[in-house]
């Protein structure tokens, strides 16, 4: 029997030491609305929102208001705020299926006066601070927060981060709030991007490669993650271990299956005409491809618009992946969607927990292992861990150890008269047993 030690230092999981509380966060639930009731009340036990925070308004529970019903919302929402002191307290502002999405009396800007246009989210970021001027801006309203590298502050930019929990069925914005919150864990192995042109033309093909693809592309490249850029009209489907999809084009097409597997943490983005424009499924006949069939499928957040916009004015997503998936900028999901974006009092629809975020953890979608041939026992342990099964092993041996990063910090050739090993320092390490240089099995360990 041979023994040997093993010493280094256990590198904790980044951002586990910070503290995420909901106590800037806002919401805001509409008594008309059954779904918007039980969407408010998971979330706020989901995420410890305190009871002051819940802001319940009474408006129709139609996607699609006019500019009297706004302001009607819009004044409820003030009013409570200003009453309970919380207008400078909040940061961030979560509205629930059942809050209406679209106002209708706003110039578009692709569609002049065909209605149906503003987002209400957006109006909503401007209220009560130095930019409510900008509520309703035929031509949007220039983002206070855009392209910054900072953490968000309503005293700083003045306006309110807003983002939205919706989706087809109630089932599912259950499920995005229970599969997303503040650090994820993601393997940055395994985890899949997709970048996706469809639906366009020659010319505006080029243009899309150019401004979105190829930055967003060299992006995730810079940052080590997984990416396949999709330049055919039509999206791919079959993904496993999704983390992203990115997708670029005229508009939403019909009848697309996805068949993603997606990961916790997961987000989105359609930069398209009316990717947003319903989270009613009675009101996509043709099953046009849209934000909410993402959310349906199990992504747990996205982002999109409710109408139509120019090219120059979509979603920086080289901007939005540079912020959200940068391990050591620490910013949350709607920090990295407000800062990609360039105008408010708009379009724009941001799905998802506010504040979300991903955190690089190599243990992630690695599951205990089940009875084999081989096993490391006890687990957890003190420091002693055990083989079993290893003399029936007849190949070259190799045991690679790396820390939660994916670092390995050692590894050496051994042979089946080694019965276990020692960890010295406590923590989580990932334990890979190698057999003619072929991977055989890894165990995830825990040392006290």
């Amino acid at each position: 029997m041979r023994f040997f030690a093993i010493s280094f230092l256990f590198i904790a999981f980044q951002g586990l030491a910070q503290s995420i509380n909901y106590n800037d966060v806002g919401v805001i639930i509409n008594l008309n609305s059954p779904a918007s009731m039980q969407i408010g009340s998971h979330f706020k036990n989901a995420r410890n929102i305190p009871t002051q925070n819940m802001i319940y308004v009474s408006v129709p529970t139609t996607e699609v208001i006019n500019d009297i019903e706004f302001e009607q919302l819009r004044t409820q929402i003030e009013n409570y705020l200003t009453s309970q002191n919380l207008q400078n307290q909040l940061n961030y502002l979560v509205t629930t299926k059942g809050i209406p999405l679209k106002r209708n009396g706003i110039d578009c800007i692709v569609n002049t006066n065909q209605g149906d246009c503003g987002s209400v989210d957006q109006e909503l970021s401007l209220i009560l601070g130095p930019h409510a001027g900008g509520i309703g801006a035929t031509n949007g309203y220039s983002n206070p927060y855009y392209n910054e590298n900072t953490h968000f502050s309503r005293a700083q930019f003045g306006i309110y981060l807003v983002t939205r929990l919706d989706g087809y069925e109630l089932t599912d914005v259950i499920s995005l709030i229970d599969r997303s919150g503040p650090n994820t864990g993601v393997n940055q192995q395994e985890a899949q991007v997709v970048l996706d042109i469809f639906e366009t033309t020659s010319i505006d093909t080029f243009y899309f490669i150019d401004n979105f693809l190829e930055p967003s592309q060299l992006e995730l490249q810079n940052q080590n993650w997984n990416s396949t850029t999709d330049y055919q009209i039509g999206t791919p489907s079959s993904v496993q271990n999704a983390l992203a999809y990115i997708g670029i084009g005229h508009g939403p097409t019909d009848s697309v299956v996805l068949n993603y597997k997606w990961l916790p943490g997961s987000f989105s983005s359609m930069n398209t005409c009316s990717g947003a424009h319903t989270f009613n499924i009675s009101s996509n006949p043709t099953d046009q491809f849209l934000l909410a069939q993402l959310i349906q499928d199990g992504c747990t957040a996205a982002h999109g618009y409710v109408n139509c916009m120019y090219f120059s004015q979509l979603l920086e997503t080289d901007i939005m992946l540079n912020r959200y998936l940068n391990p050591n900028a620490g910013y949350n999901l709607a920090e990295s969607y407000f800062m990609a974006e360039r105008f408010l009092s708009h379009q724009s629809v941001i799905i998802g927990d506010p504040k979300a975020s991903v955190i690089i953890d190599h243990t992630a979608g690695i599951t205990e292992p089940n009875a084999s041939s081989l096993t490391l026992y006890p687990n957890p342990s003190l420091g002693v861990f055990r083989f079993k099964g290893l003399a029936a092993l007849s190949g070259q041996l190799r045991i690679v150890v790396s820390n939660t990063y994916g670092q390995i910090v050692w590894e050496e050739s051994i042979t089946d008269a080694y019965q276990q090993f020692t960890i010295e320092s406590p923590g989580v390490y990932l334990v890979s047993i190698f057999e003619n240089d072929q991977l055989l099995q890894t165990f995830k360990l825990l040392r006290y």
